[in-house]
C-alpha cells in the first residue's frame, strides 16, 4: 500500500491529494460527497460501518440550533482519513485493499501519533483486527499450518510426526483455543524426534534464532498468549485506559527497536539478515507495528508469563 505526499496534520506521509481548499470538519453527507469526487462509491450507511469497525472515530455534536440539533460533524483530521484510506484502497496495484488492511493503517496511526486516531476508535479497530484474525479458508489454514510444521520440523521428524503437528495446529487456528499439553506432546516430538531412552532425560534442541537459541516451549508460550490477546481484543475485554498505558510502553520500546535495527541486521548477516529488514510500504510497517502491539500487550497482560508457565509444566510432565 503506498501512500504518497502531502502537508498535513493526518500522519500518512502523504498522498497526491488534489484538493484545492484546506481540509475542515464535516458531516457523513460531506464525507459522501468527498467519496464520489475520488470517483468511488459512498453512502451514509458506509460511513456507518466505518465508524462500527474503527476504520473513522463517532462524529462529534454540534451547538443545538433553536430549530434542534444539527448532523454530528468529524473533524477535519478524521474527514482526511477517510478521503486518504479511500484513496490508497483505490490506487493500490493489488486491487482493492481489503478491509483488515485498512484497520492495521488506521492502528499504525494510533501507534505514532495522538492527533488523528484517538483510542476509543483504536479499541474497535482493534476489535476488528482482532475478528479478521485467523478468519480463512481451510485449503489456506492447512497451508500455513503446513510451512510452520516444515520451519519447526527437526529433518529426521517423521511423516507421522509432521502429521500429528499439523492436526493439532490446524485444530487450535480453527477453534482459536490452544491445549498446551497436547501441543507440547506434538511439537516436541516434531522439535526433537528422538526415542526417550531408558534412565536418560529427553534430549530437547534449540533452534538458532536471531536474538539466541529458541526452545519449543517459547513457540508454544506465544502462541498461546497471543491466542488469549486476540481473544480479549475481540471481546472488547481489554478497556481504553489499558491500552492507552500499554500503548506508553510500546512507543519507546518500537523507538528503540527501530535505531537498532541497522545494526542488528549487519550483525544478522546471512541466516538472519531478512528478520530485521525494513517493510518498504505502509501497509508492511503497519503490520509488523500491530503485530508488535498484540505482543507487548500480552506481555503487559501477563499472558506471556503465564503462558511460559504452562508450557514450562507440560514439559516437565511429559519428562517424566
Amino acid at each position: 500500500m503506498q501512500l504518497p505526499a502531502v502537508e498535513s496534520r493526518c500522519k500518512f506521509g502523504a498522498m497526491n491529494g488534489n484538493w484545492l481548499t484546506p481540509w475542515a470538519e464535516g458531516t457523513a453527507a460531506d464525507l459522501v460527497a468527498d467519496a464520489l469526487t475520488l470517483e468511488v462509491k459512498a453512502s451514509p450507511r458506509m460511513v456507518t460501518s466505518w465508524i462500527e469497525d474503527g476504520l473513522l472515530a463517532n462524529p462529534e455534536p454540534r451547538k443545538t440550533s433553536a430549530h434542534g440539533s444539527d448532523p454530528r460533524v468529524f473533524p477535519r483530521e478524521q474527514r482526511e482519513l477517510f478521503a486518504r484510506l479511500l484513496e490508497a484502497r483505490e490506487r493500490s496495484p493489488l486491487g482493492r485493499i481489503p478491509q483488515r488492511s485498512l484497520v492495521r493503517v488506521v492502528l499504525y496511526l494510533w501507534l505514532i501519533d495522538d492527533t488523528v486516531v484517538l483510542t476509543p476508535q483504536a479499541r474497535r479497530a482493534l476489535r476488528t483486527h482482532a475478528r479478521a484474525t485467523g478468519q480463512t479458508t481451510a485449503v489456506r489454514r492447512r497451508e500455513n499450518v503446513r510451512a510452520i510444521v516444515e520451519q519447526l520440523a527437526h529433518p529426521s521428524a517423521t511423516l507421522k510426526q509432521r502429521r500429528a503437528a499439523q492436526l493439532v495446529l490446524e485444530e487450535g487456528e480453527r477453534t482459536g483455543r490452544i491445549d498446551v499439553n497436547r501441543l507440547t506432546a506434538v511439537l516436541t516430538e516434531l522439535y526433537s524426534p528422538w526415542p526417550v531412552q531408558p534412565g536418560m532425560p529427553r534430549i530437547e534442541r534449540a533452534m538458532p534464532g536471531p536474538f539466541g537459541p529458541v526452545p519449543v516451549q517459547h513457540h508454544i508460550a506465544m502462541w498461546k498468549a497471543r491466542q488469549q490477546t486476540i481473544r480479549r481484543l475481540r471481546h472488547e475485554e481489554i478497556d481504553e485506559v489499558e491500552l492507552d498505558r500499554v500503548r506508553a510502553v510500546f512507543r519507546p520500546e518500537w523507538a528503540e527497536y527501530q535505531a537498532r535495527r541497522p545494526a542488528l541486521a549487519t550483525i544478522g548477516a546471512g541466516e538472519f539478515a531478512a528478520y530485521f529488514a525494513e517493510p518498504d510500504t505502509m501497509e508492511g510497517r503497519a503490520i509488523e507495528a500491530v503485530d508488535a502491539f498484540v505482543s507487548t500487550l500480552a506481555g503487559e497482560l501477563g499472558l506471556i508469563e503465564a503462558a511460559s508457565h504452562a508450557a514450562e509444566t507440560a514439559r516437565l510432565r511429559l519428562a517424566r
